[in-house]
């Protein structure tokens, strides 16, 4: 959607990404992914034993024997972490700046909010937003500090959010969580327009992705805070696999999009109809057309999950943030 040209705007085949969150999940899926089209690979966790096992995989699936692939355990909820990790990266990479750098790590504690403690509500905001705003500054810092020159590639840097289409719509059960996803997407829109300060703007790619329900560990664990009424209204979510996700990121980021969803037509949908002063696909007819049609159907749908939490708290009472 959006007219792009078949050019991949997304080349890594030689280039240094750095992912955050690369040693499980969506973010093992995406190093993965992008080292069987040619990356070198570094990852930052904090586990060590999943760090050593995934880049031992990426040396599995690469696709040439002079392809690299490194680790750093660091804590990037600190933003002294954040600096020594692409501090790290960089003499790594031949003391060059990595090209890519994605922002994967994140976590989420489903919760009532009046029933969720406050340090979990501040945890969240470290853990989903700070993590990404600390790396991101580090990242520009260096990246705008630099000609141009110095990159290997004369392509785009490129530095990629991971948000949740949960920033989209609001949906119960998840107040410690959407807040920290959504200033994720207010940070990139910002930037984006903000990097058109630089002479060297066009270098740089600001991207953010949106996946819906991801299948995978750290869902499983979700759900075990996750209220009755979420899931219930969570029964349409299809899912996908970290696997699915990284592929889908991979080609709307291959395609140019700025703001990529995963989720097929329904993320597609929640996406256009919030897209405010965001940045549109190619000249944005045809997103814009979409957001009309879905800005209505959003009314009729918002109703209607008001309608069943509000059946729900008469129906359950005091049970209304039981798990199940």
């Amino acid at each position: 959607m959006g007219g792009f040209a078949s050019k991949n705007r997304f080349p890594v085949d030689g280039r240094t990404v750095v992912i955050t969150g690369g040693s499980q999940g969506m973010g093992r899926s995406v190093a993965r992914l992008l080292a069987t089209k040619g990356a070198n690979v570094l990852i930052v966790a904090r586990g060590i034993p999943n760090l050593e096992e995934t880049v031992e995989g990426l040396s599995k699936v690469a696709i040439r024997p002079s392809q690299r692939f490194h680790y750093i355990s660091a804590d990037l909820t600190s933003p002294t972490e954040a600096a020594r990790v692409l501090s790290e990266a960089t003499r790594w990479n031949s003391n060059q700046p990595p090209d890519i750098v994605w922002c994967c790590a994140g976590i989420a504690v489903p919760g009532l909010f009046i029933e969720t403690e406050i340090d979990t509500h501040r945890d969240q905001m470290d853990s989903n937003y700070f993590s990404s705003a600390y790396i991101a500054h580090s990242t520009l810092r260096n990246w705008l500090s630099l000609p141009f020159s110095t990159s290997k590639a004369k392509e785009p840097r490129h530095l990629i959010f991971t948000s949740s289409v949960i920033a989209f719509y609001p949906l119960i059960g998840y107040s410690p969580y959407t807040p920290s996803k959504s200033a994720l997407r207010a940070l990139s829109d910002t930037l984006s327009q903000e990097l058109q300060l630089y002479s060297k703007g066009d270098s740089v790619k600001v991207h953010t992705i949106f996946p819906a329900t991801i299948f995978s560990a750290a869902h499983e664990r979700e759900n075990l805070t996750k209220p009755a009424i979420t899931k219930k209204l969570e029964e349409s979510d299809g899912g996908q696999t970290p696997d699915e996700v990284a592929i889908a990121s991979v080609r709307g980021l291959e395609r140019g999009e700025e703001m990529v969803t995963t989720s097929g037509l329904l993320g597609y949908a929640m996406k256009v109809g919030m897209l405010g002063a965001s940045k549109r696909n190619g000249w944005g007819v045809v997103d814009t057309i979409a957001s009309w049609i879905v800005s209505v159907v959003l009314m009729v749908v918002r109703r209607d999950m008001d309608g069943t939490v509000r059946k729900w708290g008469l129906e359950n009472g005091s049970q209304v943030g039981q798990k199940t």
